[in-house]
């Protein structure tokens, strides 16, 4: 991959789009791969955040592994105003991208909108279901799943019988985590006391900071996340927080940022997806459009991961309790257990346990 382009390249390319009748992208930055032939699928992609170990980073991770393996030019802009998001896909298309990648539920409504405007071009949405659109393919995650198992863990290991949980926005894949999470502890322990904070932000680590921070100040020992980059600020309060104070981290482990105090996280494995999918688009011209796929422990799509970067903390983990998370995994995929992921849903599981 090339360094990130200049201004200059970026105002070139909204010049272009202007050519084709559509408006400037606003305040993004452009990044580029490098240049392929006449059968080289080139693929544009927009992110927020990069750079902070998130979904983001695990996406563009896979999109430049295509680009090594396949016959894949890359192009990405990092978009700092949402309401600048359908020009910059548009900037994306007069650059010559003819396969979007768009990773966040907040770009939903720009990739629509030009998806329409543009329906021989494929789009790739990673957020969430969106169907009846035959040019975009969608991939939704039972994220709750995977939070079940991180509950369960955190619940078992908790000394204190609190634990946390800190978020983003109040989205369908952020509600999932919740109450996927909220029921893997209530499964273990119905005593354990879940509290769940929303920072309304997938960029600001400060809130990330003060929220987890303020989750072990009420005694919780155990506080997971799942909130972008908001995520960095809480692993800072658990370094903060002192000794018997742990967190749960997310993306593909983030372990190298806190080593002695990320037990487990909660992973979405989207890089070895990515490749997969285009992939499958190249070699066989297979897309599905207009239709949601749902991966989630069964189809790999999300897992637990434990830390692999401390011995000692992986240690302390008594065989007992993993023997257990291994268990309810076992029972997720062979369905003996629905995990929830929605408020209605958790209450009926409560109900039933």
């Amino acid at each position: 991959m090339k360094l990130k382009r200049t201004l200059a390249l970026l105002l070139a390319a909204t010049s272009l789009v202007a050519m084709v009748g559509c408006g400037g992208s606003g305040t993004s930055e452009t990044g580029s791969g490098s240049q392929g032939g006449e059968d080289t699928l080139k693929v544009g992609a927009i992110f927020e955040s990069l750079g902070t170990q998130s979904f983001n980073d695990d996406i563009l991770a896979g999109l430049q592994q295509a680009e090594e393996e396949l016959p894949v030019e890359l192009e990405y802009i990092e978009v700092t105003d949402i309401a600048s998001t359908a020009n910059s896909i548009r900037t994306l298309i007069a650059q010559g991208c003819t396969f979007l990648v768009i990773p966040s539920s907040s770009y939903r409504d720009a990739m629509v909108e030009v998806a329409a405007e543009y329906p021989d071009f494929k789009f790739l949405y990673l957020a969430a279901a969106e169907e009846g659109y035959d040019n975009i393919m969608s991939v939704e995650y039972r994220e709750n799943e995977a939070a079940f198992l991180g509950g369960a863990l955190a619940a078992m290991l908790s000394q204190t019988g609190k634990i946390g949980a800190v978020l983003a926005v109040q989205e369908p894949l952020q509600v999932r985590f919740q109450y996927g999470f909220m029921a893997g502890a209530y499964a273990v322990d119905p005593d354990c006391e879940v509290t769940t904070m929303f920072t309304n932000s997938y960029s600001d680590t400060n809130i990330g900071k003060e929220m987890a921070t303020a989750l072990y100040e009420q005694g919780c020992d155990y506080v997971s996340c799942f909130a972008g980059a908001c995520n960095l600020g809480v692993f800072q309060a658990a370094q903060e927080a002192g000794e018997g104070k742990y967190c749960l981290g997310a993306a593909t482990g983030q372990f190298d940022q806190a080593p002695d105090k990320i037990v487990a996280s909660v992973v979405k494995p989207i890089d070895v997806a990515v490749v997969n999918v285009l992939r499958d688009y190249i070699e066989n011209g297979t897309f599905a459009g207009g239709t949601a796929s749902v991966w989630g422990l069964a189809e790999d799509g999300v897992t637990l991961r434990y830390t692999t970067m401390n011995d000692e903390l992986l240690d302390s983990i008594p065989q007992e309790v993993l023997d257990k998370v291994e268990e309810l995994k076992q029972q997720i995929i062979d369905g003996e257990i629905t995990v929830p992921g929605t408020q209605e849903e958790y209450e009926a599981f409560t109900a039933s346990v």
